[in-house]
């Protein structure tokens, strides 16, 4: 261990801080430390930008309309700009809604850059709605041997956000290189908006700007965007639609596609259902119309027998003690399941958390996270065994939100950090998750 051949395993790295006696601080810096040497920095800042943004997301009290305001004072975006570029931009924003035209507003300003969540906090009250934006994006064909190793994560974080705030007229495009994001600043005004009738080019430092109205110069950048735009992807889909979200999970959950890893805030209600009454449970009571195009396909999601984890020892369903305690407690659920519901019956509250235990935990699927780690979340999250990822949420206005993301690199981050969930006792033990629903039981 001294001369570095061999590293300690975390029990003993506690005992050593227990014997020196060093304050919490150090011991969490030593830890950190730790994890960093026997992982590697590149996948424990990936895990931490992971971690950061699910507790962002999971509260739900920066997402929609509101949202955009607290964007701004996240740690995934960055940047400096002067106040006149903050003018400029604002002024290119605020003549397409006053205008009352769809005119779109082309870029290729970085993801992590504060500039547009900063006009889009200050617009949106006002007006309810920003013009339409596309911004082209670079990601890295191989983050991992990138000095810029975090790229990738940390463009797709701030790329979603602004759409779950509700920006659904915002449309990134990514596409692949092998440079990092550094080269920019030795380059001469290399970042842009375009509208129809106006350009605006802004420095590496984003300090300075031209602004132009030449017809030709114009067509040219729009035409150099064009071709960029017809070699990127976006890579996810998104919607709003409970009908449309329904097609996309049902179009994945008819393929061969299976599930690796779910986060929500109650156990997976396929490692639930105790049967076929439990579908019919779950909504019986609820103010919605049974034919209703959105419960048929529901039900119809829920009673396939691919609905299901797969049987690798890695895969798991994570849910919150609180989302549990809840569920026990009132027959409610959080996140996307609780549209229009009334409480589940005690009754069928008892079948499904003993069929839970009678399974033990659903083949050993189940696992609650410790509230350090999440204490409540209201999305509905899987990573899925092509590495792509579906997101889905409710708003306490009943708003739907899914994002679907196709991009490897990506899945494979949120994958390693679920995964990681378990090894670093983020988790109830199984002994401790059967007591708790046990408890749960007997107050039932």
């Amino acid at each position: 261990m001294i001369t570095g051949k061999r590293l300690p395993g975390m029990d003993f790295v506690r005992q050593f801080c227990d014997s020196i006696r060093i304050n919490p601080s150090q011991r969490q810096e030593l830890i950190e430390l730790y994890k960093i040497e026997k992982i590697g920095k590149e996948i424990y800042y990936n895990r931490k930008y992971i971690q950061e943004l699910l507790r962002v997301i999971s509260t739900q009290q920066m997402l929609f309309s509101s949202g955009f305001h607290r964007l701004t004072s996240l740690p995934f975006y960055s940047g400096d700009f002067s106040l006149d570029v903050e003018k400029k931009v604002l002024n290119l924003f605020e003549d397409i809604l006053l205008s009352g035209s769809d005119e779109k507003i082309c870029t290729n300003i970085p993801a992590n850059c504060r500039l547009i969540v900063q006009v889009s906090a200050h617009l949106y009250p006002e007006y309810q709605k920003l013009p339409p934006v596309i911004q082209i994006l670079p990601l890295h064909q191989n983050p991992t041997a990138s000095p810029d190793y975090n790229m990738n994560l940390e463009t797709f974080l701030c790329t979603i956000l602004p759409i779950l705030c509700g920006f659904l007229n915002y449309q990134p495009y990514y596409y692949y290189t092998q440079a990092g994001r550094e080269l920019s600043c030795y380059e001469l005004f290399p970042f842009f908006f375009i509208t129809e009738k106006k350009l605006l080019l802004i420095s590496s430092d984003m300090s300075t700007f031209i602004s132009t109205e030449n017809p030709e110069v114009i067509h040219s950048y729009q035409q150099e965007f064009q071709k960029i735009l017809e070699n990127s992807s976006r890579f996810f889909q998104q919607s709003d639609s409970p009908s449309q979200i329904l097609e996309i999970f049902g179009s994945i959950m008819n393929t061969n596609i299976t599930t690796n890893f779910a986060l929500e805030s109650h156990p997976c209600l396929a490692l639930m259902s105790y049967g076929p009454d439990f579908v019919q449970a779950l909504f019986e009571n609820r103010d919605i119309d049974h034919s209703n195009s959105v419960y048929t396909q529901l039900v119809s999601i829920l009673k396939q027998p691919q609905f299901a984890f797969t049987e690798n020892d890695t895969s798991c369903n994570y849910f919150t003690l609180n989302g549990i305690r809840k569920f026990a407690q009132t027959g409610l659920l959080d996140g996307p399941y609780s549209y229009h519901q009334t409480p589940l019956p005690k009754e069928e509250r008892r079948k499904s958390i003993q069929h839970i235990l009678d399974t033990d935990m659903g083949g050993e699927k189940c696992k609650i996270l410790k509230h350090s780690v999440l204490p409540e979340t209201g999305i509905h999250l899987e990573v899925l065994s092509d590495y792509s990822v579906f997101l889905c949420f409710l708003s306490k206005e009943d708003t739907f939100m899914c994002v679907y993301l196709k991009e490897t690199s990506i899945g494979q981050a949120l994958d390693d950090y679920l995964s990681s969930l378990s090894e670093e006792e983020a988790v109830y033990t199984k002994k401790e998750a059967r007591q708790i629903l046990l408890g749960l039981l007997e107050q039932l």
